[in-house]
């Protein structure tokens, strides 16, 4: 803040209060300035440090969007860092905000995100690629679905109808086919977990409209009514076909047994299988 490093990327984690709503209060705020005597507000740390920013990242879905602290009905109004800044808001190196979702933020995502900045801004990197929200579209390029392994008794239109159970959870309230999240495939950490993985169904937390647009959470979602409907009777017919398959493709070659007579149709030159 007092200019004495030129170059630096700018994290912010937490979700940024409407301070013209707080009065002479203050809802968040992070140090004592020296004179003033009072809080630093979050807002002015953000608004003193990010023009001076190469980069600014969102790390979590309250950085990114807001968050459960911005759902409706909340007293602080608050917002993630594009609806602070302006979405068209770009850092002194003509970068966007870059937002890496979750809620927690998933770690290696975060870590991969900063280090292509640093790359770029090293100039070992091209313009990383991001959505029209500012997501690096490698990590949320996909949805949920398509990394679970669960995805394929959807197809079947074999659904859960109870958290122990191993099938697909959209029925009891996942929105892993439109949410747009890596973890099923990467997991939370280390490469384990990831909600879908361990029995917990997909609450959309990567996306912007979250949490609002999700609830109530445990429902079925509104489009998986019409999609899970529309998929019964293809996936029974697929069911059944796979079983005929699956049953044919149980027993071995028929050439393969024990008796005097070769019968694979193998013929060695010049003699005659007895």
């Amino acid at each position: 803040m007092r200019g004495e490093i030129d170059n630096f990327v700018l994290v912010v984690e937490g979700s940024i209060p409407n301070e013209h709503l707080s009065g002479e209060g203050y809802w968040a705020a992070m140090g004592t300035d020296a004179a003033t005597g009072q809080p630093i507000k979050t807002n002015d740390w953000i608004t003193r440090l990010a023009p001076k920013a190469l980069a600014v990242v969102g790390a979590g879905s309250c950085a990114t969007w807001g968050g459960i602290h911005a759902m409706q009905g909340n007293p602080t109004g608050c917002m993630g860092l594009r609806d602070f800044l302006g979405w068209d808001w770009k850092s002194k190196a003509g970068l966007p905000i870059v937002n890496v979702p979750g809620c927690p933020v998933q770690p290696d995502n975060f870590m991969e995100t900063l280090l292509y900045l640093l790359r770029q801004l090293a100039g070992l990197a091209p313009l990383i690629p991001l959505d029209d929200a500012g997501r690096p579209t490698w990590l949320f390029g996909n949805t949920v679905h398509n990394g679970c392994d669960r995805a394929a008794y959807y197809e079947q239109a074999d659904f859960a109808a109870d958290y122990s159970s191993h099938k697909c959870l959209v029925k009891i309230g996942c929105w892993g086919p439109v949410v747009q999240c890596n973890v099923p495939k990467r997991g939370w950490m280390a490469g384990i977990g990831g909600c879908p993985n361990v029995g917990g169904i997909c609450i959309g937390c990567t996306m912007p409209g979250f949490p609002d647009k999700f609830q109530p959470f445990m429902d079925e979602p509104p489009g998986a009514v019409l999609s899970s409907s529309l998929i019964k009777p293809y996936g029974a017919l697929i069911r059944n076909l796979r079983k005929i398959t699956n049953h044919t493709l149980n027993k071995e070659p028929k050439w393969r047994h024990n008796g005097p007579e070769l019968t694979t149709g193998y013929r060695a030159e010049g003699t005659v299988a007895r």
